[in-house]
């Protein structure tokens, strides 16, 4: 053997057995620096350590953490992954420039597991702080979830929040320093891409939320079969309550957002959608009346979006093809009475409850009432108006009053005949009172009052009301009665109701009085 060439094996033994001596040297100081920079209340585990010094790449496998003691409102975080990988690690940065660099770090098939707070106060545990020092810079050029599971329990971890059956999440430019570590928001990026499938987590004690699919990155959400339903059937939720409550499920194939951003400033959170679209969303309301009724205010719609805890901006709102039914069953043991509005399309502009910014809401609606009638809302209020002042117009065209006997039969023990072919009403008003005027053009319209059983008519009471109620004849040359509006809002119920008692106050003086125009 040539001395060049056993200088060549010699060479290469010591390279081999420097390369072997300083990946040993690496995990060696890998190891101990989670011991020594890992804190006390987050146990870091793995099965396997591998290192691959000339990519810089480093490799964990069956990788455990768990984290006790208070991070935001989990006392409780524990993380199992297949593996957790570095690559592209770069030792110059770390050793010259102080700072840690890494081209891609990949969690894979995570299992997230939280446990939220008890709300004892005393909790030594629960209110533990764990403040995090922060001594380099970090920056990550790609970050990335594959495939994860999230489950977010309760303090006893006997009912499960919130679930995620699949979770993919790609960060990137993802990057950390000793001042932004301390923040709301403990890191900065640029691009993201969020997918989650089969999320599910309940929405009070009533209700549970529901959703098949999410996209979402910096300039799109997209989600699918979304449903809000009502976690006990019709006649269980009746046994739930002591006071009147709505069984609700609403079912929503598609909604997109576009142009959206978060603002987040210590504890203030701000939402701003561009624009936002519903397709076909089918609403189902049921209400039984045979439990209490609920005497509290209900506020309305300019106070409940002041009272949110976070600021919204949402520019547009589109409703496409939506459904909206409600029941209601009164204590008479009859078939539910129902009200249907099909075909609903709506535009919603300015939604905000922006302080700074005083915009008016407004929201067009049009829809088919009862597959009888075209019905148009425009509806306007002002969110940072402390009276709750609004405007809402409306019109509904060619209805057979005969299709609202579905609903007027079991809940007024009333039914009507007749069509009223053009109705325009204006109504303004504020938390307690409004006002307004009505004008309607139409046929043959009469009411008869039924039986407490509602299989027969009281033909004398009914004779009588209708003595009252003008057929029509004597009309403007258009054809139309004019009537006002006047009426005081009742607290304990909703907007809608309120529309509903200053329609019918219209309805009253346009079929009782003489009919001409003020």
């Amino acid at each position: 053997m040539s001395k060049i060439l056993k200088w060549l094996v010699v060479i290469l033994i010591f390279s081999i057995g420097g390369y072997m001596l300083a990946e040993w040297k690496m995990k060696h100081e890998i190891i101990s620096f989670l011991e020594r920079k890992v804190p006390d209340h987050i146990n870091f585990s793995y099965d396997k350590l591998s290192i691959n010094l000339l990519e810089g790449n480093i490799a964990f496998s069956d990788v455990a953490v768990v984290s006790l003691g208070k991070q935001t409102s989990s006392c409780e975080i524990r993380v199992n992954a297949n593996e957790l990988s570095i690559e592209g690690f770069s030792y110059w940065k770390i050793l010259f420039q102080k700072s840690v660099y890494i081209k891609t770090l990949t969690l894979s098939t995570p299992h997230l597991h939280f446990k939220t707070c008890p709300k004892d106060p005393n909790n030594v545990v629960a209110n533990k702080s764990n403040p995090i020092n922060l001594l380099k810079e970090i920056f990550v050029e790609e970050l990335k979830f594959e495939s994860g599971i999230v489950e977010i329990w309760d303090a006893n971890e006997e009912v499960e929040i919130i679930s995620v059956a699949s979770l993919g999440l790609h960060l990137k430019d993802v990057a950390t320093d000793p001042e932004t570590i301390t923040k709301y928001v403990p890191f900065t990026f640029s691009n993201y891409q969020i997918e989650i499938a089969q999320f599910k987590a309940p929405l009070g004690e009533y209700e549970n939320l529901q959703m098949a699919s999410l996209v979402m990155n910096n300039s799109s959400i997209d989600m699918t079969d979304i449903s809000l339903l009502t976690k006990y059937s019709k006649a269980e939720l009746s046994k739930q309550i002591t006071y009147e409550r709505d069984h609700v499920s609403l079912t929503i194939p598609a909604i997109s957002i576009n142009d959206h951003n978060y603002v987040a400033n210590k504890d203030s959170l701000q939402i701003n959608f561009k624009e936002v679209k519903l397709i076909e969303p089918n609403l189902e309301i049921y209400r039984d009346k045979s439990p209490l009724e609920d005497f509290s205010t209900k506020p309305l719609y300019g106070t409940l979006l002041r009272r949110l805890p976070f600021i919204i901006a949402i520019d547009a709102i589109l409703i496409h093809q939506g459904t909206i039914v409600y029941k209601e069953d009164a204590p008479n043991n009859v078939k539910a009475g129902a009200l249907r509005f099909t075909n609903l399309n709506a535009d919603i502009n300015n939604l905000s409850n922006l302080t700074a910014v005083n915009n008016t809401v407004n929201i067009k609606l049009n829809a088919n009432l009862m597959d009888a009638g075209a019905l148009h809302l425009d509806w306007k209020f002002n969110v940072n108006d402390p009276h709750d002042s609004f405007l809402i117009s409306g019109k509904l065209s060619n209805f057979y009053t005969e299709k609202l006997n579905d609903f007027l039969v079991p809940n007024l023990r009333t039914q009507t005949t007749g069509t009223i072919e053009q109705l325009y009403f204006t109504i303004s008003g504020d938390e307690y009172t409004s006002s307004g005027d009505i004008k309607m053009r139409y046929e043959d319209f009469k009411f008869q009052l039924l039986n407490k059983e509602r299989n027969g008519v009281k033909k004398v009471l009914s004779f009588i009301g209708n003595l009252f109620v003008n057929d029509g004849s004597k009309a403007d040359e258009n054809g139309f009665r004019y009537g006002t509006i006047s009426v005081e809002r009742t607290q304990h119920k909703s907007f809608f109701n309120y529309l509903w008692i200053n329609l019918q106050d219209g309805l009253v003086d346009v079929l009782t009085s003489n009919g001409k125009k003020e």
